[in-house]
């Protein structure tokens, strides 16, 4: 009678546990998505409405690479995951092409031509915020990239400083992206797929 109720409490929980894993595995995936997306678009209406300020041009290069470049993210959203990235790494490397870097090098020329240090600043600071946006995105898919940004917290007290305790979950992930990646790999398939 005991081993009866026992065996049905495992098969319990074991169809449970299953059912946890396919509804975090499938919606888990899902709101990360939605919420990298929905992160971009508020980012991307406040480069919008900074623009509409007068601050700079609708006209202006930087501006106009920065907004192409964040509705490339959104638009490859879903292809921006950790086993994507790695496996256009590969390619790049067995193809034994450089890294493209056009975009790279037409935001770098384009915000040097920014007269006004402020614009120029803010412009800075809102491509930053997209990139760490994107750290987040491939972070959070991918529990190697999650432990070496837990690993990462201590080099950057240490960097940073321990007054700049506060700063640091919101510098980690791009932090760790960009010591483990090129980043302009994933700026170029951005502005590749706003183009496309």
């Amino acid at each position: 009678m005991m081993e009866i109720t026992t065996l049905a409490l495992f098969l319990q929980s074991a169809i449970c546990l299953c059912a946890l894993a396919a509804v975090l595995l499938k919606f888990w995936a899902e709101a990360r998505l939605d919420s990298f997306r929905q992160e971009m678009f508020a980012l991307r209406d406040e480069l919008f409405d900074y623009a509409a300020s007068g601050k700079v041009g609708f006209d202006e290069p930087a501006y106009r690479l920065l907004r192409r470049s964040m509705n490339g993210f959104i638009r490859y959203a879903h292809q921006l995951t950790f086993f994507r990235l790695c496996i256009t790494i590969i390619e790049i490397k067995l193809a034994g092409k450089p890294t493209e870097t056009k975009w790279t090098d037409d935001w770098e020329k384009a915000l040097n031509r920014v007269t006004d240090e402020d614009t120029r600043s803010a412009l800075k600071k809102f491509h930053d915020r997209a990139m760490v946006c994107a750290a987040k995105r491939l972070i959070f898919g991918s529990p190697m990239l999650l432990s070496l940004v837990l690993l990462s917290f201590p080099v950057l007290a240490i960097r940073q400083g321990w007054q700049n305790l506060r700063q640091i979950p919101d510098k980690a992930p791009f932090f760790t992206v960009s010591h483990v990646f090129d980043t302009s790999i994933i700026e170029n398939q951005a502005a590749a797929a706003a183009a496309a």
